[in-house]
């Protein structure tokens, strides 16, 4: 057999192993009780999303599949683009999440949270879906809320930085230890009295209650992972590839 030959063969093996290894889930949404996905075990950082590459950003939910957000050219901060969220009607919502892989909230709370907006006549609020508080239903299910303007963030069409929100004033949508329903209340009081409590999902949404409602979301920060929303993926950068160079590896 020519050596040509052989370099040819082990070239066709490792397509094919590569492409036995690739993801066959994309655009899976699993749903359990409450609409809510099955928890995954383990955080996974997502440090960039775009129109084509979401990377777990989406909407996992059944109960709020019309309620997407998309991906857009306008900047806030970078020059790469941004996640649109946007409403047209006081009964709309458009909210984007990403697993969060059952990590306790005590863990999650003890690192930034985070995010930047440009908000056009409107702002985001951070949502933090949990399971395992003192609420006595649901297996304990409660989505954590942090809105800017009950925190004092400047009410502008500019682009502002949403610093270590996680010190802020948060609401539970359910009554739990720490925290009565609709109340703001500081992150702090509900981790000291939900120790059990895990968050299983992370995200940003505007509504309801917005009515024509249009806001530019980039940079999220949860649990050391900050993620960049981008229209279009990077460009792929020249030279070796994935494989690396196979001149490199079988010579020339």
């Amino acid at each position: 057999m020519s050596q040509a030959t052989r370099r040819a063969g082990i070239v066709a093996a490792l397509v094919g192993s590569a492409a036995l290894i690739a993801p066959a889930f994309a655009g899976a949404a699993p749903t359990g009780s409450l609409g809510s996905a099955e928890p995954e075990a383990g955080f996974t950082c997502s440090t960039t999303s775009t129109e084509t590459t979401a990377n777990g950003w989406g909407i996992p939910f059944t109960d709020e599949k019309d309620q997407t957000a998309s991906y857009a050219a306008d900047n806030v901060f970078d020059k790469d683009g941004s996640l649109k969220l946007e409403v047209t009607d006081v009964k709309d919502r458009s909210v984007s999440y990403h697993a969060a892989g059952s990590i306790k909230l005590t863990d999650a709370a003890a690192k930034e949270i985070g995010f930047s907006e440009r908000a056009v006549t409107t702002s985001a609020a951070f949502q933090l879906r949990l399971t395992g508080t003192t609420n006595p239903n649901d297996n304990g299910f409660t989505t954590l809320v942090w809105v800017p303007s009950q925190n004092g963030a400047p009410v502008t069409d500019a682009a502002v930085k949403h610093e270590n929100i996680q010190d802020g004033l948060w609401w539970s949508t359910r009554t739990i230890g720490g925290a009565v329903k609709g109340e703001p209340t500081s992150l702090d009081a509900i981790v000291a009295a939900n120790p059990g409590a895990k968050v299983e999902h992370y995200g940003v949404s505007v509504g309801t209650g917005s009515a024509a409602s249009s806001v530019f979301v980039d940079a999220v920060k949860f649990n050391g992972c900050t993620t960049n929303f981008a229209k279009k993926d990077p460009k792929p950068e020249t030279g070796t590839g994935s494989l690396g160079s196979l001149g490199d590896i079988f010579g020339s």
